[in-house]
């Protein structure tokens, strides 16, 4: 029993520090709703983006996503303006 206890226990920790999935064209309310985390970081006419960092056992790193008219358009990492120690937003074309 204790030799299925602990492989058991690693899988759910595992799996309960994964992000959550994001798909273009999703909803900015269920995207909010899966990712509670996230910070709005730019708020226009044009786009809403929100900010999220991960830590965990499947890598760490910062995402960007990009609403037009409440559906997701981009997801990207960003970029870091030369002497900036965090990333910022992806400029729209």
């Amino acid at each position: 029993m204790k030799k299925l206890f602990l492989p058991l226990l690693l899988i759910l920790l595992m799996g309960c520090s994964m992000p959550k999935m994001v798909v273009i064209n999703m909803s900015e309310d269920e995207f909010k709703k899966e990712h509670e985390g996230a910070k709005v970081v730019e708020l226009s006419e044009r786009r809403t983006v929100y900010y999220q960092s991960f830590d965990g056992l499947h890598g760490g790193g910062e995402k960007f996503y990009y609403f037009k008219n409440g559906k997701l358009v981009l997801m990207d990492e960003g970029f870091h303006p030369l002497g900036a120690a965090l990333p910022v937003p992806t400029p729209e074309r």
